[in-house]
């Protein structure tokens, strides 16, 4: 189930557009406080407006013209100004055309008395916020105008809000009303909360047969004079009121109906200041404020990103601007994908707006841009007795956060080291597996390595020379026949470079190297002894 709420202007803005609420979010927006927070009433000391309380009937010539004028104060005064048309039992301009709708009710029938009046009663008439001038509270259609500009441009000391629902299903009307006193005052005061409906087709006497009557009065949801306010009437002081009304039957068409609520100064028994909204609607006192969010912040290139509006209070539009993105800009409320075609640090700006004004919310470099990373890596075998060591390095572009290796018949099998050391002891060829991630995304590279196993040294080597042990952590020991005198140990790595150099003279005594400051790998050993040359190819591992 579904409630239309309809923004309107307090008294100095202008109707806003159309918006649903799914019933628990619009209930939690209006209690969720206890009814003890303002949220429809401005607290700022503002001007008064304006309840033209028009006197009007079917057959009275006059009252067409009497129409036009409140409509041409209605046009020029949006959301200042409202117009309750009563037609009460006691004036023969009432009574209804036969066939046609009977507009009659009694409660303006205490209204439209003398001397409440003033003097003498008369159609087309109206009160003006019920103020007396000259002895005459009742005023001809010729000074409606300039009486109400008057009277606008008075400081009126409480503001007053509004918020209507219905439920099209229940057929109930629920009526919010917000008080807010700006200045303290010690008269009493009383509000009044009325039902008028437009779109009427009647009869009407200096009209025609199918005249559309609008602002025609329906009901009254309180005291004839209106609910007294018992609150204290302070500066500061909020009151919050809620009235009910059930459409029995569909009674009254609700898209055409409006409601009024209006404070009367019970000493001065003027209107003080009022206001109206069609149901369905609230009243809005205060630019929006803006916010958004994205699904995401970081973008991988070609990406796109959804925004999300979080902006509060009543907007009438939305207006996006999407630097570095496609489309550049967008007016609405949800935007469709931003796509972002190149890599950058982008800002993004929401404006929204109703009548009061609007505010931007704009996120400098909020939206980040740039590559998934592109995975590829080495492997550096290093052959040893009953196994084999490789080294695997990451040589991933796009500035990887995060590496996931997976080696096959490999130990560890798996890794989240940027270059993990595997050992293998089973010869043949085996899938390597690396999935690199950063904030833009992921890439994956698969190879396959062909691992070799070698079997032990056997000593004393075929040279004539022994060497162990073989593979060698940190010490090798070398032992030399008596009759070979040793000048010179060098140690080369296979690529020919040497890495190791010992002089030495002995004959028939072992020899200690120390290759503890060398990296794991094969290496070949020669021995100079003179002319000859011993060579021996040995296996560094820690």
């Amino acid at each position: 189930m579904n409630y239309v709420c309809r923004f309107k202007s307090n008294h100095f803005n202008k109707m806003k557009k159309v918006y649903v609420f799914p019933i628990a979010m619009l209930f939690g927006m209006l209690f969720s406080s206890g009814l003890l927070s303002q949220t429809y009433v401005g607290t700022l000391p503002a001007n008064k407006n304006v309840i033209i309380e028009e006197f009007t009937g079917v057959q009275c010539p006059n009252c067409p013209q009497g129409h036009q004028v409140a409509q041409q104060i209605l046009d020029a005064n949006p959301g200042r100004v409202w117009v309750i048309g009563f037609h009460p039992y006691n004036s023969s301009y009432t009574t209804p055309y036969p066939g046609d709708p009977d507009f009659r009710r009694h409660h303006p029938d205490a209204l439209y008395t003398t001397p409440y009046c003033g003097s003498s009663r008369f159609m087309p008439s109206a009160f003006i916020n019920r103020r007396i001038y000259a002895g005459e509270r009742i005023q001809s259609r010729t000074v409606w105008a300039s009486y109400t500009s008057t009277q606008l441009t008075e400081a009126s000391p409480v503001n007053i809000g509004l918020c209507t629902t219905y439920d099209e299903i229940t057929e109930m009307l629920e009526m919010i009303v917000e008080i807010y006193f700006t200045q303290t005052v010690s008269d009493i005061h009383s509000l009044n909360v009325t039902l008028a409906e437009n779109g009427l087709v009647a009869q009407q006497s200096g009209g025609s047969p199918n005249y559309v009557h609008k602002h025609v009065f329906r009901e009254v949801f309180t005291a004839q004079w209106g609910n007294p306010i018992t609150e204290p009437t302070v500066q500061g002081s909020f009151i919050q009121k809620t009235f009910s009304f059930q459409n029995t039957g569909g009674m009254y068409n609700m898209d055409e109906c409006e409601v009024t609520a209006y404070i009367v100064n019970d000493n001065s028994t003027e209107v003080v200041t009022g206001i109206g909204v069609h149901v369905g609607e609230f009243t809005v006192f205060s630019a929006p404020e803006p916010d958004f969010e994205a699904d995401i912040t970081l973008v991988p290139v070609a990406g796109s990103v959804q925004y999300t509006d979080l902006s509060t209070g009543a907007i009438d539009t939305w207006e996006w601007a999407f630097e570095g993105g496609t489309p550049a800009t967008f007016s609405g409320q949800t935007p469709p994908a931003i796509q972002y075609a190149g890599p950058g640090a982008f800002q993004v700006s929401l404006t929204v707006s109703n009548s009061v004004g609007s505010n931007t919310e704009t996120k400098s470099g909020y939206i980040t841009v740039d590559y998934p990373p592109v995975a590829d890596f080495s492997d550096d075998h290093t052959l040893f007795t009953g196994y084999t060591e490789v080294q695997f390095t990451d040589l991933s572009t796009g500035n990887p956060t995060s590496w996931e290796w997976t080696f096959e018949q490999g130990t560890p099998s798996s890794s989240t080291e940027q270059n993990p050391l595997v050992t293998y002891v089973t010869p043949g060829a085996y899938e390597v597996t690396l999935t690199v991630t950063n904030d833009f995304g992921q890439d994956v590279k698969i190879k396959t390595v062909d691992i070799q196993v070698v079997s032990g040294i056997s000593q004393p080597d075929a040279n004539g020379f022994n060497v162990h042990p073989n593979p060698v952590q940190s010490t090798l020991f070398i032992e030399m026949p008596d009759n070979i005198s040793v000048e010179t140990i060098i140690l080369y790595d296979l690529k020919g470079c040497q890495v190791l150099r010992h002089e030495a003279s002995a004959a028939g005594k072992e020899i200690k190297l120390d290759v503890s400051g060398l990296q794991n790998g094969a290496y070949i050993l020669s021995v100079i002894s003179g002319n000859p040359v011993y060579t021996q190819k040995i296996y560094i591992g820690k």
